[in-house]
């Protein structure tokens, strides 16, 4: 009964990381400005953008932006090239696998725990689980360094980037990674662990194994 906590442990994690991988991919508050900046720039998810009367210098419409948006509006289609670079549309896309994976594993850990489907007790099933909250990991951890990064040096992107904190979307997202990488330990030893008790049964239950023993060793005089 010891060795269920493992798997029980997994599930309890598995959920809490999707639940804050989901409010941290769904929430704007990725990045935002010092209220005392009183900045034009707002606030910033993976996919709405808030602006305050916002003029981008390069848009030759001369465009004034204001309120929240969706990134892929056709508000921002003047300066969608400028808002959304090729490194913030990589965290979007890694972003949305790493909460498929997510999803998936969780679905799996629970249909296991009641039996249905990927048995908790069968060592592919949970070594399975396991890779994919490790890959979920490291798409997470991918994600944050390379936003926590850009936004703080890449100064084609938005100006003043000392103006601006990460906010607590961003940190729901980290806290979803250490959800991530404890579900994946604790499904790494369980798998594991099932491994050594299969192991330890067959031993048990092969018949050479048990039956054999050693003679003893019987040895003939030689006459020259």
């Amino acid at each position: 009964m010891k060795y269920t906590i493992l798997n029980l442990c997994a599930v309890v994690m598995g959920l809490g990381a999707v639940l804050f991988h989901l409010i941290g991919f769904a929430a704007p508050h990725w990045l935002e400005s010092f209220e005392q900046a009183h900045s034009r720039f707002d606030r910033l998810g993976l996919w709405t953008a808030c602006f305050n009367n916002f003029g981008y210098d390069r848009d030759a419409l001369g465009k004034m932006y204001d309120g929240c948006h969706w990134i892929y509006s056709y508000e921002y289609k003047p300066i969608f090239a400028w808002l959304v670079p090729n490194w913030f549309l990589a965290v979007q896309v890694m972003m949305t696998l790493g909460l498929i994976i997510n999803g998936g594993m969780a679905l799996m850990l629970l249909t296991g725990q009641a039996g249905f489907f990927m048995d908790k007790e069968d060592f592919f099933a949970q070594a399975f689980k396991a890779g994919g909250f490790w890959t979920s990991f490291l798409l997470t951890c991918l994600s944050v360094a390379l936003f926590g990064i850009k936004s703080d040096i890449d100064r084609q992107w938005f100006p003043r980037p000392d103006q601006n904190y990460l906010s607590w979307s961003f940190a729901f997202v980290v806290i979803a990674g250490f959800f991530e990488i404890f579900a994946a330990m604790c499904l790494t030893f369980d798998a594991l662990r099932i491994k050594d008790v299969e192991a330890r049964r067959l031993k048990k239950q092969d018949p050479g194994y048990m039956g054999y023993k050693m003679g003893p060793v019987v040895t003939h005089p030689q006459y020259d």
